[in-house]
């Protein structure tokens, strides 16, 4: 009987056991090797994605729907938008010319708003504060992040339509 080209070769039952051993080993140590690896570029994406989302606060639907948002903040206003939840944000500093940020903090303490300049010039002053003090933190302390990221991104995308229709001579009520 003709042995199976993957089966340990050795002279004795111990020198078998071994090998195999050795070998299982190896690809124990390969397949968790790729498993990190692939965890560590999935866990990069989120962060430079739209959504940053590590605790699964967002149900699939609400995901869809911050998507559409983004897509719609990208045609209508130019403006990449990001929603991280947890971990940390991107510095003050470091928001693009183009980019809106949600940065909602779990602890309910420093959950905050980061908009591009041109945004932020033409919304009321204090809004992106505001969005993050009175909105996502307020939502959080009540058990109502979820909400409170929604209804947040809600009323940026509504406040800058109201600017862009000012801008353009029509009246919002």
């Amino acid at each position: 009987m003709k042995r199976p080209f993957f089966a340990p070769q050795g002279r004795r039952p111990l020198e078998r056991l071994a090998r195999g051993a050795l070998l299982l080993g190896i690809f124990t140590l390969v397949a968790v090797a790729f498993q990190k690896h692939f965890e560590a570029v999935i866990e990069k994406a989120q962060r430079s994605g739209t959504i940053a989302d590590p605790g699964r606060v967002l149900a699939e639907a609400d995901r869809a729907w911050v998507l559409e948002q983004a897509r719609d903040l990208r045609d209508r206003h130019g403006l990449e938008l990001r929603v991280v939840i947890g971990g940390p944000g991107p510095a003050p500093g470091a928001v693009g010319p183009k980019t809106a940020v949600f940065l909602a903090d779990p602890a309910c303490q420093a959950s905050r708003v980061l908009l591009a300049p041109l945004a932020v010039a033409a919304l009321p002053a204090g809004f992106p504060d505001d969005l993050g003090r009175e909105h996502l933190d307020a939502a959080c302390r009540q058990g109502r992040l979820r909400e409170g990221i929604l209804a947040s991104l809600g009323l940026l995308t509504e406040s800058l339509d109201q600017a862009a229709g000012r801008g353009k001579g029509a009246t919002h009520e």
